[in-house]
C-alpha cells in the first residue's frame, strides 16, 4: 500500500509537469450537465426544450454570472450514423433546430455548450431509449470536425461498447482523440474531458486532457461521494489551469424522481450536499451539476449561488486545495481528514471532514498551514456564518457525512 500511494503522488508529479496547450479550460469549468435530471442517474433524457429551459435558469437565477456558463449534454442526444457519409445524426425529435442552431443560440446567451461520446463502437447508455447508439469508434477525425462544424466547446469522451474489452487501446485511443480533437476542420478550441483518462495515461494524462476522473461515476449517494473524496484525497492530482482533476457530476438537490417530472428524489441529505459541494469547490474539480435547475430546492440555491465559494472555485491564482493531515476519529487514525487551500490574499479555504457514521470533534492545527503553534487568527464558518477568534489551533463538532468549511484568516504577525 505505501508503495502505491509513493507511486500515486510520482503520478501527480509528472502529471502537473505539463498540460493540454489547446487554451481551454483556464479556468475550472462550471455548469449544468443532462445527466440525472430527468430519472435517476445513468438513465439520461435530455432534449432541446429541456436545455433552453435550462439555458434560462442559468441567466435568470445569478448562476451565469458566478461562472455556471456550461450545458452539456451526456449520453442522450445521438440518434444513428447516416449510412452513406457516416456522420453522426443528432435525433431529430429530441432536437427539432438541430446542433449548430441550437449552439448559436446558446451563445448569444453567454453560455458554452457540449456534449458526450464514447471511443468504442457504441455509447454506455444507449442514449436513454434502450437501444444502442453510436460511439466514434473509426470516426474520431470526422466526428471531432463535426463538432467544431458545431461551433461546440467541449466534448466528453468515455469509455464504452467494444473498447471495454480491449483495456490496451486505452491508451492509443485517448491519445488519437485528443490528437483529432486538436486538429479539427473548421479550427476549433473544445475542452476534452478524458473519462478514463487518468486510467490509461496516467502521468501524461494532463497532456492529453484537458480534465479527467480518477474514479468510476458519482451517483447521488453517500456511498459514491465518501468514495469519490477519498479516490481524489489518494489519487488525485492537482489541477492547474488547463488540466483539471474532475470528481465528476454534482448530484446537489437530487436526482430525477422520473421522466417528465421536475421532482427531485434525493439520495442523500443537505449535510451529505454540503460536503460534496465544499470538497468539489476546494479541490478546484469542474463543477457539473447533474440534477434539475428547472426546481431550485433551498439546499440548491444556498450552496450553487454562494458568491464567495465560486469566485474562490474560479480563482487560479493558488493551487487547488488538498488534504493537509487525518485527524483520529471513529477509533480510527484516519477517520476524519483536514483540507485546506491557501487563496490569494494569504487566507485558507479549510475543510473539517467527517466521514463517519456520528459526529465527532475535529482540530484543525495552525501548523497544518504552516503557521506557528502561537499564531492567531479569525476562522469564519462559511456555511454557519459564525466568527471566531483562535490560536493555535481550531476544533469543530462535525456531523456525520459533514464538513465544517472554514475561512481563516491570520492575524498574528
Amino acid at each position: 500500500p505505501m508503495a502505491m500511494l509513493g507511486f500515486a503522488w510520482l503520478m501527480a508529479a509528472l502529471a502537473c509537469a505539463s498540460g493540454l496547450d489547446n487554451g481551454a479550460g483556464l479556468t475550472p469549468p462550471a455548469g449544468w450537465s443532462t445527466w440525472c435530471t430527468e430519472g435517476r442517474c445513468g438513465n439520461d433524457y435530455c432534449s432541446e426544450k429541456q436545455v433552453r429551459e435550462a439555458a434560462v435558469i442559468l441567466r435568470t437565477s445569478g448562476m451565469l454570472e458566478l461562472g455556471w456558463d456550461h450545458i452539456i449534454l451526456d449520453d442522450c442526444w445521438v440518434e444513428s450514423r447516416d449510412n452513406s457519409s457516416g456522420v453522426l445524426v443528432a435525433d431529430p425529435v429530441k432536437f427539432p433546430s438541430g446542433m449548430k442552431n441550437l449552439t448559436a443560440d446558446l451563445h448569444n446567451q453567454g453560455l458554452k455548450f457540449g456534449l458526450y461520446t464514447s471511443a468504442g463502437n457504441a455509447t454506455c447508455n444507449s442514449h436513454g431509449e434502450g437501444h444502442p447508439t453510436p460511439g466514434s469508434e473509426g470516426y474520431y477525425q470526422q466526428d471531432c470536425d463535426l463538432f467544431a462544424s458545431w461551433d461546440l466547446d467541449y466534448v466528453k469522451l468515455d469509455w464504452c461498447g467494444d473498447v471495454k474489452k480491449e483495456w490496451t487501446k486505452g491508451p492509443k485511443d485517448y491519445k488519437a482523440f485528443s490528437n483529432a480533437l486538436t486538429s479539427v476542420t473548421p479550427n476549433r478550441t473544445m475542452f476534452f474531458e478524458c473519462v478514463a483518462g487518468y486510467i490509461f495515461l496516467l502521468g501524461e494524462v494532463g497532456t492529453y486532457c484537458n480534465s479527467w476522473r480518477v474514479f468510476p461515476d458519482h451517483h447521488d449517494s453517500w456511498k459514491t461521494t465518501s468514495e469519490t473524496i477519498a479516490a481524489q484525497m489518494e489519487l488525485g492530482l492537482q489541477g492547474k489551469p488547463g488540466a483539471w482533476s474532475y470528481m465528476d457530476i454534482l448530484t446537489t438537490g437530487g436526482q430525477g424522481c422520473e421522466r417528465g417530472s421536475l421532482v427531485h428524489c434525493p439520495g442523500q441529505t443537505d449535510e451529505e450536499y454540503r460536503s460534496e459541494f465544499s470538497l468539489w469547490v476546494l479541490t478546484q474539480s469542474p463543477l457539473f451539476l447533474a440534477t434539475d435547475i428547472r426546481n431550485m430546492t433551498a439546499i440548491m440555491k444556498e450552496l450553487l449561488l454562494n458568491k464567495e465559494m465560486m469566485t474562490i472555485h474560479q480563482d487560479t491564482r493558488t493551487p487547488p486545495g488538498r488534504k493537509v493531515a487525518f485527524w483520529p476519529c471513529h477509533k480510527s487514525p484516519f477517520g476524519c481528514v483536514v483540507w485546506a487551500r491557501l487563496l490569494a490574499d494569504g487566507s485558507h479555504l479549510v475543510a473539517l471532514y467527517n466521514a463517519g457514521s456520528s459526529s465527532h470533534h475535529v482540530t484543525l492545527q495552525f501548523t497544518h498551514l504552516g503557521w506557528a503553534s502561537s499564531d492567531t487568527a479569525m476562522v469564519r464558518d462559511v456555511w454557519q456564518s459564525n466568527t471566531t477568534n483562535a490560536t493555535g489551533i481550531f476544533t469543530a463538532l462535525v456531523p456525520s457525512h459533514g464538513v465544517a468549511l472554514l475561512r481563516v484568516t491570520k492575524t498574528s504577525n
